[in-house]
């Protein structure tokens, strides 16, 4: 199998679940699909020897976009399938598993942009403090970095905002 045949062969394996296919160049394709068909998209691209190297997210302002990145080595090609996580529940469920190798990624993702990954095997946080507060993602869009002038702490001013100088405050 060539890459032209593997990128045929997944939109039409995959054609009920997937909402876009982009073939931005020979060597780099993206599938993109609704949260609940990311498992089984995600578990195909694992089946068709694909090796995850990583995951990132972006924050779409409406949604989390969470993009498990693919590399199919022989065919010197990378595939990214893409996801949603929805705001405010940010939801989708965890590629961890079945992939252990997703299992850090996801949680970085996680406390970076607060996507929820359902039945995660070890959803603790990884990246931010445990005193971090709660809703405050220092990826997303609407976080406003301020260091609040008595402690020198990052405060944001979003919803997060009045807990972190509640918290401030009572020392």
């Amino acid at each position: 199998m060539d890459r032209e045949q593997l990128v045929k062969q997944a939109a039409r394996d995959l054609s009920d679940k997937l909402i876009d296919v982009w073939e931005r160049t020979p060597t780099r394709c993206y599938l993109t699909v609704e949260p609940e068909n990311s498992l089984a998209a995600n578990r195909y691209m694992v089946d068709q020897g694909g090796r995850l190297a990583t995951a990132s997210g972006v924050d779409r302002r409406d949604w989390i976009e969470v993009c498990y990145h693919y590399c199919f080595d022989e065919l010197n090609i990378i595939i990214t399938l893409k996801t949603r996580a929805y705001k405010p529940e940010c939801e989708l469920p965890s590629v961890g598993q079945f992939l252990p190798g997703a299992v850090w990624v996801e949680r970085e993702i996680q406390d970076l942009f607060g996507a929820k990954f359902l039945g995660h095997p070890d959803p603790r946080r990884l990246i931010l403090a445990d005193d971090w507060p709660e809703g405050v993602y220092p990826l997303r869009k609407d976080y406003h970095h301020e260091t609040h002038s008595n402690t020198g702490r990052a405060v944001s001013p979003d919803p997060g905002r009045a807990r972190v100088l509640s918290a401030l405050r009572r020392g």
